[in-house]
């Protein structure tokens, strides 16, 4: 990334442009995916009785999500507006609230599920995860120092230094509330972001040997993710209870062929299909989608990924760059670890894909994430499409 010239920076506000138009409508197309196969993958447990055998409503998670689809495109329509000189300015702010959220979650706002206090419960707001916005606020203060490094304003040693240090008690924070897959695509986010910053690849893989071996030594201190790796590596010989979540989702994929069984047809995910609308939501698209479906999929993640990076490419200043770039990143990274779950490419862990599944913090910091590469857009070299 070349040195920018700071007074190009400052001017960014007299600079606007439009939107990246085709980056905005792959993010709507991704969205109306998610909306469809959302109600196809949550009427049949939402619909269930409940233990008064009352009857269910097969319409209540379709119309939870679609309620964050439009706060997500309202939030990424606003995020657009602001120049990234004002977004960089706002950068150790938006840090320090999300450092804030995440601490709040071992205070008695917290909420503690299946053992891990991940979720914050606040007055007046539905219950969130502070890791999935925090992805953002790592995004922001990453590309802030990368950014002074590209300008002149720090030593490459130092930027460099600032940023491996915020992912590194980034990931501590997260791992402190028993999220390991999201205390990865935080390393990975960060791996990627460095990468585009220009630093040797022999030292980032070094630093990723070193993580790959922290990760498994985490791993090996709780039962329950070492016997995940464990049924990762031998899924033939595992225990039933370990293989469970991997085996049916593969099973519903082989189910569904080539073209599928049809939208809405696919079995598996009214008995066997652990948490079909969120973290096997891939599943229910390559069994009713078949591995067309899936393919389509694959192409939209893609194409999304190659949008953002173009746009970063353009970009009038070094901290739109980084931002975008990372961003793009994120949710490339993101997806694919969600598709190489559900693929038995890597070891189970509970990650969405984005704007697809269900989920609604996880959908609003996608949409924001998104709503910062089409600011960076409105201020680039060549212009908005």
């Amino acid at each position: 990334m070349p040195q920018v010239d700071e007074a190009r920076e400052r001017s960014d506000e007299g600079a606007r442009g439009s939107m990246d138009r085709v980056y905005f409508l792959h993010v709507w197309t991704l969205m109306v995916m998610g909306i469809v196969f959302v109600f196809s993958a949550s009427f049949p447990v939402a619909g269930r009785p409940n233990a008064l055998m009352l009857p269910g409503n097969p319409f209540y998670y379709l119309g939870q999500h679609s309620k964050f689809v439009a706060l997500g495109l309202v939030a990424m329509l606003i995020t657009s507006l602001i120049p990234p000189r004002v977004i960089r300015s706002m950068t150790i702010w938006v840090f320090g609230g999300c450092v804030v959220l995440m601490g709040l979650v071992f205070t008695p706002l917290g909420v503690t599920r299946g053992g891990a206090p991940r979720w914050l419960d606040l007055p007046g707001l539905p219950v969130f995860q502070p890791s999935e916005l925090m992805k953002i606020a790592l995004i922001l203060v990453v590309a802030h120092f990368l950014a002074k490094k590209d300008e002149g304003d720090e030593e490459p040693s130092t930027a460099l230094g600032w940023a491996m240090l915020i992912a590194l008690a980034s990931g501590i924070f997260v791992l402190m509330q028993r999220d390991q897959g999201m205390a990865t695509i935080y390393a990975t986010i960060a791996f990627a972001m460095l990468l585009f910053a220009g630093m040797s690849r022999w030292k980032l893989a070094g630093l990723a040997s070193l993580g790959l071996a922290g990760g498994l030594l985490f791993a090996y201190l709780e039962d329950y993710r070492w016997k995940r790796i464990m049924a990762f590596i031998d899924l033939e010989n595992a225990p039933a209870d370990d293989r469970y979540h991997i085996l049916n989702m593969l099973i519903a994929q082989a189910r569904g062929g080539f073209l599928g069984t049809g939208l809405g047809m696919s079995p598996d995910k009214w008995r066997s299909l652990p948490a079909p609308h969120t973290d096997s939501i891939f599943s229910v698209i390559g069994c009713e989608g078949g591995m067309l479906g899936a393919v389509i999929v694959l192409i939209a993640v893609g194409l999304l990924a190659w949008r953002g990076l173009e746009i970063a490419k353009r970009s009038e200043s070094a901290f739109g760059f980084y931002v975008a770039a990372g961003v793009a990143a994120m949710l490339c990274l993101q997806s694919i670890a969600h598709i190489a779950v559900n693929t038995s490419c890597m070891p189970v862990t509970g990650l969405t894909l984005p704007f697809i599944s269900g989920g609604g913090t996880s959908l609003i910091s996608a949409s924001v994430g998104a709503g910062l590469v089409l600011a960076v857009s409105r201020y680039q070299r060549s212009g908005g499409t």
